[in-house]
């Protein structure tokens, strides 16, 4: 679909549910897409991200999992992924092999995480024997000084050799499990783009992904690289409001992936269920009436939001029409014929 003018009405729920790949019956039932905070903390300081450390370290209650665990058992069959993660390096938690069994033992048809690959040198042989499903590995460059400027606390060659050494003991343990490289592109690094592709490239199996993923603006909260995107991004209603359930550590319920701050809660996992949140909260369905009417700009946290993007960054096309790659609105960068990625958690770091 081409986006020339600003889509309201039954052309807004048309776009949602061809991007969704779902009728709008459906996407308004349950969310597609869970995310779930187990600890929201994170072992690094990276430039590109808005989690709010001010908050002390904590864990997702044993009783909260178990909670959430027995509503998405009633659901699994409308649940297309799991993310065992949000603003925070889930391996950080050590129960996170066992979550992933019991999500999987439970029937969930895919659960994946996104990590910064620091502790997979410590972790990872018990996450290739979990059930995991997919994992993304974020290293934003092949140069030293770049990435410790980009991925502020952590040490190049500790994540670079860890993440050399996962792949091929993935490769011996678990070989159905698909990897993908995923660097944030912005200021430092974007002029590495086509170098890193083919680097990573030949040490991932044809299955694997490589991704680029343009630096999002975290719902215009932080400044990012200029992308020279020739659109205007209020004028399409975003898919996280009708793909994505966001669940913190606390249990509480935020708008979307990049309200790290909760300041637009829209429930509680603790008092209420995921089904009643999703079909019946006040919040949540006020923000989607006002999508659908092309008013987004109203609302701080979704004007000009970046996360979803439907054009190329002119410094790396030359990258994916080189490599016949295909462009996702999320501004990803991959192979032809690779299956579709799920919202928002597509460009987190």
């Amino acid at each position: 679909m081409t986006l020339s003018t600003r889509l309201q009405g039954l052309d807004a729920e048309k776009f949602l549910e061809e991007d969704l790949g779902s009728p709008m019956e459906d996407l308004l039932a349950f969310p597609k897409y869970i995310d779930i905070e187990t600890v929201n903390t994170c072992n690094a300081r990276c430039v590109m991200c808005e989690i709010d450390f001010s908050k002390p370290k904590a864990f997702m209650s044993d009783a909260l999992f178990d909670k959430i665990l027995a509503e998405l058992a009633e659901d699994k069959d409308r649940v297309e992924k799991v993310h065992l993660y949000k603003d925070n390096e889930p391996l950080i938690d050590n129960r996170l092999s066992g979550h992933i069994r019991r999500l999987k033992e439970i029937g969930i048809k895919c659960v994946n995480i996104s990590t910064n690959g620091s502790l997979l040198d410590k972790k990872g042989q018990e996450l290739l024997e979990s059930g995991l499903d997919e994992i993304y590995i974020n290293v934003d460059s092949l140069k030293k000084e770049v990435y410790e400027n980009i991925r502020v606390g952590l040490n190049f060659e500790q994540v670079y050799n860890s993440t050399v050494d996962f792949i091929r003991l993935r490769d011996q343990i678990n070989p159905g499990l698909l990897i993908r490289l995923q660097m944030i592109v912005q200021e430092e690094n974007h002029t590495e783009v086509t170098d890193w592709i083919k680097h990573w490239e030949e040490k991932l199996s044809p299955n694997d992904q490589v991704v680029a993923a343009k630096a999002h603006n975290w719902g215009s909260q932080i400044d990012v690289m200029d992308f020279n995107d020739d659109y205007d991004p209020n004028d399409f209603p975003c898919m996280s409001l009708w793909g994505t359930l966001t669940i913190h550590q606390s249990g509480r319920v935020s708008l979307c992936g990049v309200d790290t701050h909760l300041k637009i809660p829209i429930g509680d996992i603790q008092t209420h269920s995921m089904v009643d949140i999703w079909q019946n909260s006040k919040a949540l369905n006020r923000v989607r009436e006002m999508h659908l009417k092309g008013q987004r700009e109203k609302i701080n946290i979704c004007n000009g939001c970046s996360v979803w993007r439907k054009t190329e960054n002119e410094s790396v096309k030359h990258v994916a029409k080189k490599n016949n790659w295909e462009l996702r609105r999320s501004g990803l960068y991959l192979k032809r014929g690779e299956a579709k990625l799920a919202p928002l958690c597509s460009v987190r770091v």
